[in-house]
């Protein structure tokens, strides 16, 4: 919420925008990048951490490395097409003072994105394999086409995050393995959006356009690190059962940010001026769960399933706090149980198989479904997210001394019905307080790997 102080030093009387409910850094289950491997994409992940045919196991499963021999290299690109936009016919919202936001749904607001990552794993000898990945585990990015009627909520959001994660797993020898990587995580993220004023002008009785709409610009960076656990072992003859997890972080991300146009009262005259502060946001990103298998039906086929457990029940995405000894433009620090989510925790369920068409070519498909933890109530234009379907296709080309494959892949996401956003604000002072809309969203994504085996 604003609220206005007046203080009084050495004659001067300046009014402090402290801006409680800011917008804040959105996450979501649109945060993790599911896809990491086109190899494992192409069955939509399906029995991933149970299925280690190349160095990609680093990501979803450490102890997958003892399943590898040699030294291992596999590198990729992902491409991720996201066709978003709110409909102009449904989409309604009002400013703090009640008056309507002129305005539309937003047009397509998420291009394309394209996600390399590499990963590396060596034989140590018959019981010790060591491993490392390169590659981007959460992201988000939306950016709103100028007119949109949810602009003083979310307008531009550009968050992502680079991950590097030295592993290690250990076997028995006998079909048993352990393994354990420590991700070291760097997060940079900018947000940007008009500040709705008019509620200040409601709360101090001022004339509707006595205070110009402001911008908040927010910047912010931070190193964390996050671990991995994964085992595995064969549950018969050409059945293997694979469990990994991940402990989640928190993200304190520090920089400098600007509230525009923000009101001051400088010797009894209302006056705007840009203020910035060295400000910091805290983004929590929870802990999950997988259970994988895979089974080896003949020669030819293997079927594949599994499933993922995330407690975002627990994530928070703190409104931006000033870390200033005497704040002016933001808030400061505040207790983090204010500011949870009230996400649901989130199940996705996996199935997949491959055909060995050929010495050389075989062919992959799956399907996953993925709970959304943003519900109506929830849901905004920063996490416009609901339950969500998706059926991939791969192929992997094999050479044939088998040392090098091409894993190629296409996926088409499907979400629940139409997408619909009913946000209210919790305070009228704190800026926009309502947007509606029904969103209409098409992801595709795709991808290349090529691996190598020393």
């Amino acid at each position: 919420m604003y609220s206005l102080t007046c203080a009084t030093e050495k004659g001067f009387c300046s009014i402090l925008l402290i801006a409680l409910a800011l917008p804040s850094f959105a996450t979501a289950g649109g945060l993790t990048l599911g896809d990491q491997s086109a190899s494992a994409s192409g069955t939509s992940n399906a029995g991933a951490a149970a299925n280690p045919v190349d160095a990609t196991t680093v990501y979803f499963n450490p102890a997958g490395m003892s399943r590898l021999s040699g030294t291992n290299v596999s590198a990729g690109i992902l491409l991720m097409e996201i066709d978003a936009r709110g409909r102009d016919s449904a989409t309604r919202a009002t400013r703090a003072d009640g008056n309507p936001v002129a305005g539309d749904g937003g047009g397509d607001h998420v291009g394309t994105v394209a996600v390399p990552n590499a990963y590396l794993t060596h034989e140590i000898n018959d019981r010790v394999d060591v491993g490392v990945g390169l590659f981007v585990p959460y992201g988000l990015g939306l950016d709103y086409q100028n007119g949109f009627a949810g602009r003083f909520i979310t307008d531009r959001v550009d968050l992502v995050s680079v991950g590097l994660s030295p592993s290690i797993a250990i076997n028995n020898g006998n079909g048993f393995s352990i393994g354990i990587g420590v991700n070291v995580l760097y997060a940079s993220a900018e947000q940007s959006n008009p500040a709705d004023f008019s509620g200040v002008e409601t709360q101090f009785n001022l004339s509707t356009g006595t205070i110009t709409d402001g911008e908040v610009l927010l910047k912010g960076d931070d190193v964390a690190l996050e671990y991995t656990f994964g085992m595995m072992f064969d549950l018969a003859p050409g059945t293997t059962l694979g469990f990994s997890g991940r402990t989640g972080t928190e993200f304190n991300l520090k920089g400098r940010s600007t509230l525009r146009n923000a009101p001051q009262l400088v010797g009894g005259s209302l006056d705007q001026s840009d203020v910035t502060e060295s400000t910091q946001v805290s983004i929590r990103v929870p802990e999950s769960l997988a259970i994988d298998v895979a089974h080896q039906l003949n020669p030819d086929w293997k079927l594949l399933a599994g499933a993922t457990w995330a407690k975002w029940s627990r994530a928070a995405a703190l409104s931006v706090v000033s870390r200033e000894k005497n704040p002016v433009a933001f808030p400061a620090a505040k207790d983090a149980t204010g500011d949870a989510q009230n996400w649901n925790d989130t199940w996705q369920w996996r199935v997949g198989a491959i055909w060995q068409a050929t010495p050389q070519w075989a062919l992959k498909a799956g399907y996953l479904f993925d709970e959304s933890p943003v519900t109506i109530e929830t849901r905004s234009p920063a996490t416009p997210f609901d339950d969500y379907h998706q059926v991939s296709v791969g192929a992997q080309f094999q050479s044939l001394s088998g040392d090098w494959t091409l894993d190629m892949f296409v996926a088409r996401g499907i979400y629940d019905g139409d997408i619909s956003i009913d946000y209210k604000a919790t305070a009228a002072a704190q800026g926009q307080t309502r947007f509606q809309s029904e969103y209409d969203i098409t992801p595709w994504n795709m991808g290349l790997q090529l691996s190598r085996r020393f």
